[in-house]
């Protein structure tokens, strides 16, 4: 018990670590990896000669996080070499066969690197992972009914990968591990046990290929959700810096009429510029998870000033084509619009939105001019 709970204990410190590591949401095609591989296996028992057997399989998974993923195995194990009538091993008789048994079954994949040592983005060279599963084993013995040689089976291993390149892309695995046949040989009366004489000892390496990703990677993407939040605090000062407020005073000349005076129609439109700025990837128009918050806080502000009217300016910076930046410009502020009304349920009639194309002059720095900006209108 003390052990589990320094365990929990460890685990507990990494995660508050990293609590300012925020995971980007993944789509359901996203960190798919295909593997195939092959080793060699031999009986748990070490019964005379201690045989080895080749074996070979493929691998589909989905990673659901940095930490755990899922994945479908098939294995077929060839060849046996049995002392007398012994059981050991998975197809369990005393045959020699040159194709032993097949093992479909489903694992699930913990990644031990990450849950203690925390995920910064990218995965690293070395990761050490857990597996363990569930499968069913099909053994092909002579002179015996297929219909009585399925068994129930589990597997657990040991995870260690080498992921290459600067991308990620490619993974070599070595996993050493157990495979067990939990409801025979050597389980009276078919009950489920972890017998070593059901057993198999496995050194398996396999190459697993991790596809390509929505986010233009092969892996999840994280973002720094403290630093992020300093760079918009920062952008925050230095926009309050600059000009709030801009009084417009509209004249309208009314036609004058006999025997009546000229009468002037003012109107005094204030505006305020509000402190949260949306910033965009370059010649993008998706909202990235790092910059909802600001949106999150005009909602909030909105919902609290109920009276309140807001119009979203778009941005885009120099670089490219003008006729392409004006419709990036508008697009942006378009987003912000969108998910103000379908997600925050703010009102469209409290809301307008305008692209103003190309600038320069909101920030020193270009990279900071693809922006969404908030504008409230009084009058």
């Amino acid at each position: 018990m003390k052990k589990l709970l320094l365990v929990i204990a460890v685990a507990a410190s990494s995660m508050t670590a990293n609590a300012q590591i925020a995971i980007e949401n993944s789509k359901f095609f996203d960190n798919w990896y295909a593997g195939i591989g092959g080793g060699v296996s031999a009986p748990m028992t070490c019964d005379p000669m201690f045989p080895l057997n080749a074996m070979g399989n493929i691998t589909v998974g989905k990673r659901i996080s940095p930490i755990f993923a899922l994945e479908a195995e098939g294995s077929a194990l060839f060849g046996s070499h049995f002392a007398g009538n012994r059981h050991v091993g998975i197809s369990a008789h005393g045959n020699y066969n040159a194709f032993r048994s097949i093992v479909v079954g489903v694992n699930g994949v913990t990644n031990l690197s990450n849950l203690f040592g925390g995920y910064n983005g990218t995965p690293r060279t070395m990761e050490v992972g857990l597996v363990t599963g569930a499968n069913w084993i099909h053994g092909f013995i002579p002179n015996v009914s297929d219909r009585t040689n399925n068994y129930l089976g589990a597997k657990t291993a040991l995870a260690i990968d080498f992921n290459l390149g600067s991308s990620k892309a490619s993974t070599i695995r070595v996993e050493p591990g157990v495979m067990w046949n939990l409801t025979k040989p050597g389980n009276s009366y078919g009950n489920l046990a972890f017998n070593r004489k059901g057993a198999l000892i496995s050194f398996d390496v396999k190459y697993i290929y991790n596809f390509k990703t929505s986010n233009g990677t092969h892996h999840f993407k994280s973002y720094d959700v403290g630093a992020m939040m300093s760079e918009i605090d920062r952008l925050n000062t230095e926009l309050a810096k600059k000009p709030k407020e801009v009084e417009v005073i509209k004249e309208v000349p009314v036609e004058k009429i006999v025997e009546k005076p000229v009468t002037i129609e003012k109107t005094i439109v204030k505006e305020t510029q509000l402190a949260p700025v949306v910033i965009f990837q370059l010649g993008k128009s998706v909202i990235d998870a790092s910059q909802k918050p600001s949106v999150a806080m005009i909602a909030k502000y909105m919902q609290n000033h109920p009276t309140s009217k807001v119009l979203i300016n778009g941005y885009a910076s120099p670089e490219g084509n003008p006729e392409v930046n004006q419709k990036l410009s508008d697009a942006r502020a378009k987003a912000v619009y969108d998910m103000l009304v379908n997600v925050y349920k703010i009102s469209p009639d409290r809301l307008t939105h305008k692209g103003l194309g190309v600038t320069d002059e909101l920030f020193d720095e270009n990279d900071w001019n693809r922006v969404a900006v908030f504008i409230e209108q009084s009058k």
